[in-house]
């Protein structure tokens, strides 16, 4: 009998990649758990999908009833309200975890950020052995790195797990960071560098990620050298911040004309006014409001950002299966794509009017 993988998550722009990757790679007969299932999804022998919300302690116990493995990947997105990330990331998690142990789940993989280990500084080849700060910049990198702890601690003989590290993931899907670069190309903002271009920063294409999850599922067996462990999960390949959006937009013969470098220091200054502006309007009533440019962001991208895979490479025996080069071919074949279908539709659509 196939082992039976139950992914939280796996409607999403990770978690589809992962279900893709465990069908391609192993026999597990897999269960999608997502808040959010499209209606025109059809189970079929190896795939149910399965909507719920990993918040709610009896569906989650209910839904990991027969399953062998855990791969826990929901999670909300960047732009959430401080008390859903604690919500959602941490009682999520322990819901998780407990469902885990009352069902006989035997292994639980979780896919935490490397962002864990970020108080603002930078980070220069940084591996497991770096501290897990006292103090976080935002609530994102905090809740996951509660929730990963919570996951390692809860390692024992009847749950083996461990938790994955990614950085920077892009590719086909994403809905942040590359049409957050492509919004940024409309508006004709893409001349704009903010500092000198000196921090190297961790890209990673999202098959790898997937693969690393795979492999993580598979090694994670009794007297498995992976158990309780954390891994940084890479392409391997650290570039220079602003050369990433550069490339991607190179894909569609796009290069900026001139370049109008933003001072780091100023820079900062102008994130401060951004948070106070936020502040004030806070205080005034608004609610809602999307993050904007902040002192976070402008170290973000100006700071080096890289991490160390050995771990990975030693432990799961993890190496990229697509470069960093080929992902960024891969990733904006999807959006010019999907931006042709869209300009088409939108002319059939006039053409009807």
């Amino acid at each position: 009998m196939p082992l039976k993988c139950l992914v939280t998550g796996g409607n999403g722009f990770l978690g589809r990649w992962i279900v893709a990757d465990l069908v391609k790679r192993t026999d597990y007969d897999i269960t999608i758990l997502d808040i959010a299932i499209p209606a025109n999804v059809v189970n079929t022998h190896r795939l149910t999908y399965l909507a719920g919300d990993i918040t709610d302690k009896e569906g989650v116990q209910q839904a990991l009833k027969g399953h062998d493995i855990c791969i826990h990947v929901a999670s909300p997105p960047h732009d959430f309200p401080p008390e859903k990330f604690r919500f959602i990331n941490i009682q999520g998690t322990q819901n998780v975890i407990d469902g885990c142990l009352a069902e006989g789940v035997g292994r639980l993989i979780y896919t935490s950020s490397a962002s864990v280990v970020s108080d603002g500084s930078p980070l220069e080849n940084a591996d497991e052995t770096w501290p897990i700060p006292k103090t976080f910049i935002e609530t994102y990198s905090e809740t996951k790195a509660i929730a990963e702890d919570m996951c390692l601690k809860a390692n024992c003989d009847r749950l083996l797990t461990c938790s994955l590290r990614p950085s920077g993931i892009f590719g086909p899907g994403d809905s942040q960071g590359t049409p957050g670069f492509m919004e940024v190309l409309k508006k004709g903002q893409h001349v704009l560098q903010v500092g000198d271009n000196s921090g190297l920063f961790d890209w990673t294409y999202v098959e790898n990620v997937a693969y690393a999850h795979t492999i993580a599922a598979e090694k994670l067996v009794p007297g498995s050298k992976a158990a309780g462990q954390a891994f940084f999960i890479t392409n391997g390949a650290p570039v220079p911040f602003w050369n990433h959006p550069r490339a991607l937009m190179a894909q569609k013969g796009v290069v900026a004309p001139y370049l109008i470098v933003i001072n780091f220091q100023i820079a900062l200054v102008i994130g401060f006014l951004s948070e106070v502006a936020t502040l004030i309007k806070e205080l005034m009533g608004k609610k809602n409001l999307k993050e904007g440019f902040t002192r976070t962001r402008v170290r973000y991208v100006a700071w080096n950002r890289y991490f160390n895979i050995s771990k990975a490479r030693d432990v799961l025996g993890y190496e990229p299966v697509v470069s960093y080069k080929e992902g960024i071919k891969r990733t904006m074949a999807h959006f010019i794509a999907k931006e042709e279908a869209e300009a088409a539709l939108a002319i059939e659509s006039n053409k009807t009017k």
